[in-house]
């Protein structure tokens, strides 16, 4: 009996240390500490002028601070509009009085519906705000994030993105290939979001945003972040009509919609970009002085 119980405290003790390592790789990893941002502000908050919402586009294309705005990002990678709306309504109260809430919209801001990143919220809305809601799940995200594959994976994917093949790199065949691949992901997922009438949900939701805004006094407007000529091969206008305008044509919202995805400033230069449809640090700079001229133009600054 002596004998066993040495083993396996051995065996546990291995398996610990060897744990521990993969345990601390993936809570330091990028994906994991992606709300960092929203987590700082959380401690300490601050009046801010202006708020934007979306997914990942949204999430790299907004930095005011060299314009003299106090600005909060609450966009995160395929974030849903449900989930701008819990954040909005988590974080609008932090806007001054008339500040401007940006909401993102993109290619698939009508066709996502399910929230495959819940860990991003944990930390940074009421845990009754996250739906479905997981005590054990909830717990080992935060402490035993080494115990989640999707968390592990994401982790050991960041770290192995130089060693993608050749024509799986963001830039391979001048974008055309990341282009293609995006675009084949967007369209299964918004044939399924036909089929299961997540659509038309997603449509309301983004009225409820714009209502909820003009209840609260907030100035909002939206948005379309640029991307890359090679990635408009794929969206174009008649696949975009399809994908998000025509339902935005129907909502007949009354509020300004600044499209630049297809703006000439930025969509043949690579420079500008991380990959076809995200901007990089100059990228960003550029493109919210050119925002943040456009909302003086309107009267809103």
């Amino acid at each position: 009996m002596g004998h066993l119980f040495i083993k396996l405290t051995i065996i546990i003790t291995v398996g610990l240390l060897l744990f521990i390592p993969v345990n601390n790789f993936v809570k330091q990893s990028h994906d994991y500490n992606i709300n960092h941002a929203m987590l700082a502000f959380k401690k300490d908050p601050y009046p801010v002028d202006i708020i934007n919402l979306g997914a990942s586009h949204s999430m790299y294309a907004y930095y005011f601070k060299p314009t003299g705005l106090s600005h909060l990002d609450l966009a995160l990678p395929a974030q849903t509009i449900q989930y701008d709306f819990k954040l909005l309504k988590e974080y609008g109260k932090h806007l001054k009085p008339g500040g401007i809430v940006i909401v993102s919209i993109s290619q698939i801001t009508f066709a996502n519906f399910e929230t495959k990143h819940l860990g991003n919220y944990y930390n940074v809305l009421d845990r009754t705000e996250i739906e479905p809601f997981s005590l054990i799940d909830y717990y080992s995200y935060l402490y035993l994030p080494g115990t989640n594959s999707g968390s592990f994976n994401s982790a050991l994917s960041g770290k192995l993105k130089n060693f993608k093949w050749n024509s799986h790199q963001p830039w391979a065949n001048n974008g055309k290939n990341y282009s293609e691949r995006k675009y084949e992901k967007v369209e299964a997922q918004y044939r399924e979001a036909v089929e299961s009438n997540n659509i038309e949900r997603n449509v309301q939701q983004l009225r409820e945003i714009v209502d909820y805004c003009s209840e609260k006094g907030y100035r909002v407007i939206l948005t379309m972040e640029p991307v890359h000529e090679s990635y408009q091969e794929y969206f174009n206008e008649e696949v975009m009509n399809r994908l998000v305008f025509q339902y935005l044509k129907a909502l007949k919202l009354d509020v300004p919609f600044l499209n630049y995805m297809g703006d000439q400033r930025f969509v043949n230069n690579k420079d500008y970009f991380i990959d076809p449809d995200h901007l990089n640090r100059e990228g960003r700079k550029m493109f919210s002085w050119i925002v943040y001229k456009d909302l003086k133009k309107l009267g809103y600054l």
